[in-house]
């Protein structure tokens, strides 16, 4: 059966890790499409990994795999799930990536069946991931591969954090255009200002006070704020290498400051 993987990682560019992964995929896959999200996740960085992963995994066809091959240890984090949601697959460990990946709680949550011989594994991504995958694909069900279960390990929001007045967010990504993404939406940026001014301050000496239509709005060197296609706040600069040249990276802090009066929230 045709099927579509990913892989998001923090195995590091031209990584051995990688090419053992596709390795493995084309010998029980052959017929299966696998596609790298990323491998520059910082090491063991569950937030950014769940950022970008929810960024874009409804871009690909619904039953796709999605592999988090981040923080895996199955003897730190004694079981590996498969998540479903939205028809999508999801594979990790319980880490706490799957409460940081979704908005709600998933209801169909697998525990994956370990072979006594893999118990100590050191590479499941590669040697239990795949190959359940291979065999789920084969049989059509789960059936003595996982068993129902829950999710025990969570860990704290992403998500912005508000008051009547302001909004403080985080850098959750660099891309690279040096554009700084944040956690800050737009549905949360219209709820919080109700078409009030606003100033959004950074390192405490930058300020922007106007949402940009168009990465050239302004002229060269124009700091710039504008919402993204998955309406996350980012900062740019007009043909500049904004993150780099104002000093964001992923965990700075920003903050939207609204003046005026407010409907209640």
């Amino acid at each position: 059966m045709n099927s579509v993987i990913t892989l998001i990682s923090d195995y590091g560019s031209d990584s051995i890790y990688t090419a053992s992964m596709l390795g493995k995929a084309a010998t029980l896959l052959p017929e299966t499409k696998v596609i790298s999200i990323s491998h520059q996740i910082p090491d063991f960085d569950l937030s950014m990994s769940a950022f970008i992963l929810k960024s874009v995994y409804l871009d690909f066809p619904v039953g796709t795999f999605h592999l988090i091959c981040v923080d895996c240890s199955l003897a730190l984090h004694k079981q590996l799930l498969l998540v479903e949601m939205n028809g999508h697959y999801f594979l990790g460990a319980d880490n706490g990536i799957f409460s940081l990946l979704f908005d709600s709680t998933p209801t169909k949550v697998y525990k994956l069946l370990i072979a006594p011989e893999l118990e100590n594994d050191l590479f499941v991504e590669k040697n239990i991931f795949i190959p359940l995958i291979a065999n789920f694909l084969k049989k059509g069900d789960l059936k003595g591969l996982a068993e129902p279960s829950s999710i025990l390990t969570e860990k704290q929001s992403i998500s912005a954090i508000y008051t009547e007045n302001s909004i403080e967010g985080t850098v959750m990504y660099v891309d690279g255009y040096q554009n700084a993404i944040t956690n800050i939406t737009k549905d949360l940026f219209l709820k919080v200002g109700s078409n009030r001014p606003f100033i959004l301050y950074y390192w405490g000496k930058h300020s922007i006070s106007k949402i940009s239509q168009h990465f050239h709005d302004g002229k060269s060197g124009d700091e710039l704020m504008l919402f993204n296609e998955n309406g996350n706040l980012l900062i740019a600069m007009n043909k500049g290498k904004g993150a780099r040249l104002l000093g964001l990276k992923p965990s700075s802090k920003i903050m939207l400051q609204f003046e005026g009066e407010t409907n209640e929230i």
